[in-house]
């Protein structure tokens, strides 16, 4: 098998045991809470208590950005395992909401003539949060199972059509605010009690799909969605549910969509990265996995 590294970026929502069980790299993200900057890791023990004290502050108001990796942060980060005789294989926030991916291509590109015998293959997710968080933890276990880089990297360009992002915010505002979506769009989650209910479609750009009135009826929109997409082939049946600190709302969540999908279902809960949570606001939910086509053309 090829000796070649997992890695993935911030935005991604993934459970705190699939680090240490596949070895899932981070190339950490910043974030900014009221003028004060720092890196965000998913697999940092910290995770809930820096997610949680976050959204508390945005809840009272605080002044909240995200920053994209640039290239000389990817070449810092990989240029020592390129020298220790790794190559990499890197999951990257979708080109649709960043110039993320163009960096790491960029960065990609100038390794390679530093390091002619490596490789550095760069994926566009088209995906974000825990969609992206469970193609991350598929490519992991493709490579657990034999896949050489070049089969996984091939295997996840074929596949990534395939997982589906449902999510719910309760203010748009924020999403405008971070410039995923128009003015026009944002004024959806100005409506007395309406939750937007959105996908992120096949250019991994965020679409409003649909909209309903109270959190409750989000929720049972989330799970029938759901399972209405269920059946796509040689995938996983794993989902990942995503909340900015709500566990309460989250765990009825997962309930639901265990009951409605199945006991050979795998669904797990965590709470959002601020990467994205900056973005969504601290009214949020997601279901993310594996399921037939369905994003908008």
């Amino acid at each position: 098998m090829d000796d070649y590294l997992i890695y993935t970026d911030s935005a991604a929502d993934i459970p705190a045991h699939y680090y240490q069980e596949y070895d899932i790299r981070i190339v950490p993200m910043e974030f900014s809470l009221n003028g004060e900057t720092d890196e965000f890791h998913t697999e940092s023990p910290d995770h809930d208590k820096v997610c949680d004290a976050l959204y508390a502050a945005m809840r009272q108001g605080a002044d909240v950005h995200t920053s994209q990796i640039t290239e000389y942060k990817y070449i810092e980060e990989w240029t020592p395992q390129l020298k220790a005789g790794h190559d990499i294989l890197y999951l990257a926030f979708s080109s649709g909401m960043s110039a993320t991916w163009q960096n790491a291509c960029m960065a990609a590109a100038s390794l390679m003539e530093n390091f002619p015998e490596r490789t550095v293959r760069v994926i566009d997710s088209k995906a974000a949060t825990c969609g992206q968080g469970v193609l991350a933890v598929t490519m992991a276990m493709n490579k657990a199972k034999g896949m050489s880089l070049k089969e996984n990297g091939d295997w996840m360009d074929a596949h990534i059509r395939y997982i589906c992002h449902r999510f719910t915010v309760g203010d748009l505002g924020y999403l405008h605010k971070g410039g995923r979506v128009s003015a026009g769009v944002a004024l959806v989650g100005t409506m007395l009690n309406v939750k937007p209910l959105l996908i992120i479609d096949s250019e991994g750009k965020l679409q409003v799909v649909g909209k309903v009135r109270g959190e409750k009826a989000a929720i049972k929109a989330l799970v029938k969605d759901t399972v209405s997409q269920l059946g796509a082939p040689d995938v996983p049946k794993v989902f990942f549910v995503g909340h900015t600190s709500k566990p309460e709302g989250a765990q009825k969540l997962k309930q639901m969509v265990l009951e409605a999908c199945g006991p050979d279902t795998r669904v797990e809960v965590m709470c959002e990265t601020p990467i994205i949570g900056v973005h969504t606001g601290p009214e949020f939910y997601c279901v993310c996995g594996w399921g037939m086509h369905q994003k908008v053309d």
